[in-house]
């Protein structure tokens, strides 16, 4: 049996580092700063309440976003009085159904209003995916050696559309993909912190941790396949082409996965990238075209955390006001 408390070192590429860098450890580089591509939704300009933006409850007679949000505003509490009245808008339209017009949903899919209320705050959730993260590093930099850097892969924040091509309230949260400056290319090594980063995320409360290079669930059956060796086998080459190669020693990017579906809808990533074993030139070409585009090495250990549906506190009220109007309502057929 294999002593997994004993680390494997790897000297396959003399002079290029498997654990850290020459001279030691390099300070992070980088970190947290959420922007988004909605000016109102960067950290610095998040949306305020009118007495924090206006202390003095002044008007500056010149503000014209928010007459435009006023004209909103007046629009849907005016759709929101004609629903009640039984008297819908046009219901040829095909976002409009049972007397509402789901655009206007301030979700995403019809149901999820109750899960976000529910659910962690977007700020929470920022600050549980910027600590899991830190703790990974923490755990893995003075096991493995190495260190980390954003390289350009900064977090970010996206609005989120509905189902029925409205702007949702809710958004999505994109922490930076935190890259080592080092690789690992020992199998043994890469399975050592696939071990280590399962039992990290499984106390953390995510689940579902998938290693999807895995060549053996290929083999695993599946309920309804009607000839299970030649379903094996294309789902052996579908893991062939994503990851390239049939075996974990052949492979030169592992992908593990996991979520988090009880206090958010989050979704990690840890990405093993060992360019060495690329026989095609095809993860090369991709791995140089990020180093051009956002800089730090082509072979590294990345992780991530990317949660949707996530509700700034400062929007919950809307949320939920907005979010009454659809209760049992049913919903047109998705655009």
């Amino acid at each position: 049996m294999r002593d997994d408390s004993a680390l494997v070192h790897d000297d396959e590429t003399p002079g290029v580092p498997d654990y850290g860098t020459p001279g030691g450890v390099p300070a992070r580089v980088g970190g947290p700063a959420y922007g988004s591509a909605r000016p109102s939704r960067t950290v610095s300009d998040a949306p305020v309440s009118d007495s924090e933006a206006r202390p003095d409850g002044g008007d500056d007679g010149d503000d014209e976003g928010g007459f435009a949000g006023f004209l909103d505003a007046f629009q849907d509490r005016a759709q929101a009085v004609l629903s009640d009245l039984g008297i819908g808008p046009d219901d040829d339209l095909p976002t409009v159904s049972d007397g509402v017009d789901w655009s206007l949903y301030p979700g995403t899919r019809a149901g999820d209003a109750e899960f976000a209320l529910a659910a962690l705050s977007q700020e929470q959730t920022i600050e549980r995916n910027e600590a899991v993260l830190a703790s990974l590093r923490d755990a893995i930099t003075p096991s493995f050696g190495l260190s980390w850097g954003l390289f350009g892969e900064i977090p970010r924040i996206d609005p989120e559309i509905n189902d029925w091509g409205g702007e949702s309230l809710l958004e999505t949260c994109t922490t930076g993909v935190w890259r080592s400056t080092a690789k690992l290319t020992n199998p043994l090594v890469k399975q050592q912190l696939v071990e280590l980063v399962t039992r990290m995320l499984a106390a953390a409360g995510f689940t579902d941790v998938t290693l999807e290079n895995d060549p053996g669930r290929a083999s695993r059956p599946v309920p309804g396949d009607a000839s299970p060796l030649v379903e094996a086998e294309r789902r052996l080459d579908e893991i062939e082409r994503e990851f390239g190669g049939r075996t974990l020693r052949d492979q030169p990017v592992w992908r593990l996965v996991a979520h988090e579906k009880v206090h958010s809808d989050s979704r990690f990533e840890l990405t093993i990238i060992d360019l060495r074993l690329d026989r095609t030139g095809a993860f090369l070409e991709r791995a140089r075209a990020r180093a051009a585009l956002r800089g730090g090495p082509m072979n590294s250990v990345d992780i991530g955390i990317v949660s949707r549906g996530t509700l700034p506190e400062v929007l919950a009220g809307e949320f939920r006001e907005r979010a009454e109007r659809y209760e049992r309502r049913d919903p047109p057929a998705a655009g």
